[in-house]
């Protein structure tokens, strides 16, 4: 009679541990995507110049996150996919974008597009040039939390996108 006592409380004990062990991660996950939410809220491009500079940028740092937070729900539905099997890390270790040139190429109401040349370089030198045409639309989350999200994405690593 001792013994199953014993047991039914031990029993008792690792369904307690396993169910808070369980919340923890769960929370943790939470709390985790809570800050995600927030950084990418802080760090929303406020025109629509910033987006597509900081995208340029992100495909020069090579940062798959940074280039996800600045897409809109739809391409990043299409994207996700590609970011999670490079692990967030997009390119190329060679050849490398050295530079870039941001042109803006039409706007409309809420709108703009622009063009993106990148130049890419290995270790000897300059490799080629290719383009990336971008969509940035306004979207506007309240008085003073307007952000510009891309919401259009035409570009691809390969050399084969030049002008």
């Amino acid at each position: 009679m001792k013994r199953i006592f014993i047991f039914a409380g031990l029993a008792i004990i690792l369904l307690v541990l396993m169910v808070s062990g369980c919340r923890y991660f769960m929370n943790q996950e939470w709390l985790n995507q809570r800050r995600i939410e927030l950084l990418e809220t802080a760090l929303a491009p406020k025109t629509a110049e910033a987006a597509a500079y900081d995208w340029a940028e992100a495909i020069k740092t090579r940062n798959g996150a940074w280039q996800y937070a600045l897409m809109d729900e739809q391409l990043r539905e299409q994207y996700l996919p590609q970011f999670e099997e490079s692990n967030w890390v997009t390119g190329f270790s060679s050849p490398w974008v050295e530079q870039y040139t941001v042109s803006r190429e039409a706007e409309e109401i809420s709108d703009v597009k622009f063009k993106i040349k990148f130049d890419w370089y290995t270790s000897d030198g300059y490799e080629y040039s290719n383009f990336a045409y971008l969509t940035v639309s306004k979207f506007d989350t309240g008085p003073e939390d307007e952000k510009w999200l891309i919401t259009y994405l035409d570009f691809s690593y390969d050399p084969g996108n030049e002008e």
